[in-house]
Formats: C-alpha cells, structure tokens, sequence
C-alpha cells in the first residue's frame, strides 16, 4: 500500500507543477506571474477588497500579498484606497489598464486549463475536485 500512496503523492507533485509551469507560460507574455495572477482574479471578482480578505482568498500570508500587491500597483494594474469607514483598511481595486489586462489573461488561462483538462469530462472533473477537498481537508 506504501508504493501506491507514494505514487499518487508523486504524480500529485508532478501535475501541480507541471501545471503550474504551463500556466507561467501562458502568463509570461502579460508580465504576470501565477501568484500575481491570483490575486488579480480575487481583486476583480471581489472588489473593492482589503489586503486581508486577498491573502485569506489567495491562500498566502499578509506579507506576500503585500509584496505582490505593490508590485501590481507599480505595473499599474491595481489601484489601492484608504477605507473611508475604517483608515487602517486599504481596498484594492483595478485599474483600468487592470481591467483590461485581466480579460486577456483570463482568456488565456480559460484556454490553457481547457488544454489541461482535455479528454476529461466535467463529471470526472467533479469527482477530481471532490477528492482534492477531502484530501485538504485531511490535511488540516
């Protein structure tokens, strides 16, 4: 039973990186990184939304958003703003050129996920899913 635990492990790593590695691809033409991609998806279906509520979304500790943050702000794809109701509060948002950069990307990483999944169908998708929640969920 330990080898076939190792093997699922071992060709869990793999997919992940490889997928990884393929979404960095298609990404690297837009000068985004997967990391800074997450957050630009959270910002955009979530906005406005503090740094907090991102690094909660994203999985990543308040530093790394934090880093990755300012680096969006440099390239100006996000725009960020004292709440007015609490000023400890900053709220993200994008910016126009955000925006627009966001459609593009999703457009591509709708088009590279597809490629990933291709010859497997929704249900079998489903139950995947399904397995890696309870998976995590072990894991906590």
């Amino acid at each position: 039973m330990r080898d076939f635990y190792d093997n699922v492990t071992f060709r869990t790593n793999v997919v992940a990186r490889k997928a990884s590695l393929g979404l960095q691809h298609g990404l690297e033409r837009f000068d985004v990184t997967p990391e800074q991609w997450s957050v630009l998806n959270v910002v955009d279906q979530k906005a406005p939304i503090s740094q907090r509520h991102v690094a909660e979304l994203v999985e990543k500790d308040a530093p790394t958003v934090n880093r990755i943050m300012e680096v969006l702000v440099r390239k100006n794809l996000l725009e960020k703003v004292i709440d007015k109701k609490d000023r400890r509060i900053t709220l993200l948002s994008l910016s126009m050129e955000g925006k627009q950069k966001v459609q593009l990307i999703r457009n591509v990483v709708e088009e590279t996920c597809s490629h990933f999944y291709l010859g497997i169908s929704d249900a079998e998708l489903g139950m995947y899913l399904d397995v890696l929640v309870r998976i995590e969920n072990n894991l906590e």
